[in-house]
């Protein structure tokens, strides 16, 4: 630590944070609770979920009601949307920050970080936009908004080299938080109490609107699974165990094991899985689990998308090994029947090479350390 750092710990810092999301809170919680290390008298304000309102962050809103994803869905909530926004940058305004740190949701947050770098206040967004994968063009909005960007995967600072950006890649908190060591049979026995059988993880989404569209295809294929190997468990964790009233006729999956909030447990003891793209399939790659990746967004979302994109696969598991090691599905081929062949073949392979791609993965995520995003945070400050 920096003698610069050393001599500012006494001061009282108020850190401004704002997640729209489980993964940013995740992230955001991390991230508090290293800055704690560094600056204890710290205070934290701004929107994040229980994890980082655990850690002592005072959230000016509920979470939820900024985690819309999409580019559909946020237009039918636009004027709460716009409005919530304005109620915070008018409330970060009058508190005056030390620094804002922007986690995910790009869209919400750089408004508000462009906002109050006008003021004067350093901004910071941990969790680079998709600009390697579509709308290079949002580069110039991220160059007038913040004064740097946290990139969690080693690929993505390619994207900056001909912008005045400046960019730290800090790795990924799950790559030191989830053990290399783990021995999934004995997670199996000791937590799961099962002995025989294959246990399975389904995992559709932390979202709502993810849960409505991914979730009966899962289960229902899940179901094709149990019909030809009645020994399989079934797990599926849920964000919000709410969100099982999203579930058409739920009372016909009395045989999956449905949980909230222990997506990581799962994934740890079962032997494969089918996941909704995003956070997730990076867990299953850190806890070596073989998953089928799918995803399924709105049609109107997904046309006016598709042709901007410059990228062939989507799941960070597959962008990470820069090659194919894990099936992906997307949109229209997001059957029953293309789940199930999926994870048979899945099944019946010697998933060897991906696992020795997961391994290379999670070294490649450590970087430097879990207080990395932290220690370069108060640099700044």
């Amino acid at each position: 630590m920096s003698s610069y750092i050393s001599s500012k710990k006494t001061r009282k810092l108020k850190i401004a944070l704002v997640a729209g999301e489980d993964s940013g809170d995740q992230l955001g919680a991390s991230l508090i609770r290293n800055l704690k290390e560094i600056f204890p008298l710290a205070s934290f304000i701004g929107v994040g979920g229980s994890k980082m309102k655990e850690e002592g962050l005072n959230s000016f809103f509920d979470m939820r009601k900024i985690s819309v994803m999409g580019l559909i869905e946020p237009l039918m909530h636009i004027s709460e949307l716009l409005s919530l926004r304005k109620e915070l940058k008018n409330y970060l305004s009058k508190e005056a920050p030390d620094i804002f740190i922007g986690i995910d949701s790009p869209d919400f947050n750089l408004s508000i970080s462009r906002h109050l770098k006008l003021q004067g206040i350093t901004t910071v967004q941990y969790v680079s936009p998709s600009i390697w994968a579509w709308r290079k063009g949002r580069i110039r909005t991220i160059e007038k908004s913040v004064d740097k960007v946290l990139t969690l995967f080693p690929f993505e600072n390619l994207a900056y080299e001909n912008s005045s950006v400046e960019v730290s890649f800090v790795g990924h908190p799950l790559a030191h938080k989830i053990s290399k060591d783990l021995n999934k049979e004995e997670i199996r026995k000791n937590k799961f109490h099962l002995n025989k059988g294959k246990m399975v993880a389904l995992l559709p989404g932390s979202r709502k609107s993810e849960v409505s569209k991914m979730a009966e295809v899962i289960l229902n294929t899940a179901k094709l699974i149990k019909d030809v190997d009645k020994d399989t468990s079934f797990f599926m964790p849920l964000a919000d165990i709410r969100h099982k009233e999203l579930i058409p006729e739920v009372e016909n999956y009395s045989w999956v094991n449905f949980s909230e909030g222990d997506s990581q447990e799962v994934l740890s003891a079962s032997h494969i899985g089918i996941v909704t793209s995003g956070t997730a399939s990076l867990e299953a790659a850190l806890l070596r689990t073989p998953v089928v990746v799918v995803y399924k967004t709105s049609w109107i979302t997904y046309f006016l998308v598709k042709p901007l994109l410059k990228i062939k696969q989507f799941s960070l598991p597959n962008l990470l090994a820069k090659k194919s090691i894990l099936p992906e599905l997307l949109q229209s081929e997001v059957t029953e029947q293309n789940l199930f062949k999926a994870y048979k073949n899945l099944e019946e392979s010697n998933n060897q090479g991906v696992l020795a791609a997961f391994e290379k993965i999670h070294s490649e995520l450590k970087a430097d350390g879990p207080d990395t995003a932290a220690r370069v945070v108060a640099e700044m400050i």
